[in-house]
């Protein structure tokens, strides 16, 4: 206030002595000053709290975006690392894949013979004792149709006196006797 009071009295001074001319121009001027000076006087608090808010609003929304940002930076470097370890952990197996195979293809001939000699000589006395029985088979089929043969035979020679049957038996006979 005490400023107001100074500056009213130092233009009335300047008024009176001529050195400010109070014109149109000059007269809006001071009103202008005026006006401003009230305005920022009375203002001034409420435009500080709103540019006060405004700044605290923008430092929140950046610290917020900041925030944000390094937990997203954070993420993706958790993530490279995560891959890096997946790449890793897939080289180890296919090393171990590797070594699974060639010690596999080197143990199996090994076991393929293993398991052959184990199974072969059961085959081969399967194979033994199935050609033993086939041979009995064999050798029963002939002497059951022997066995027929010469009944059949026997019936033409005896019951039917074909004559045909009368010779082959003379025939048969002479050629047992000429052997003994």
């Amino acid at each position: 206030m005490l400023n107001i009071s100074i500056i009213i009295l130092l233009s009335f001074i300047l008024v009176y002595t001529n050195i400010i001319i109070l014109n149109e121009e000059t007269l809006i001027l001071i009103c202008f000053i005026m006006f401003s000076l009230i305005a920022f006087n009375k203002l001034k608090e409420s435009t500080s709290l709103s540019f006060e808010k405004d700044s605290n609003k923008i430092e929140f929304f950046l610290l917020k975006s900041l925030k944000e940002l390094s937990n997203g930076l954070h993420s993706i470097l958790g993530n490279k690392s995560t891959f890096k370890n997946i790449i890793s952990n897939f080289q180890f197996l296919k090393n171990h894949f590797i070594i699974f195979g060639i010690a596999t293809s080197k143990e199996l001939p090994f076991f393929v013979s293993k398991s052959i000699k184990g199974t072969y000589p059961k085959k081969l006395v399967f194979i033994e004792r199935l050609e033993n029985q086939t041979a009995k088979l064999l050798a029963l089929l002939v002497n059951h149709k022997l066995n027929k043969i010469t009944n059949i035979q026997d019936f033409y020679t005896h019951n039917c006196k074909v004559a045909n049957f009368l010779c082959v038996n003379k025939i048969i006979l002479r050629e047992c006797l000429k052997t003994i």
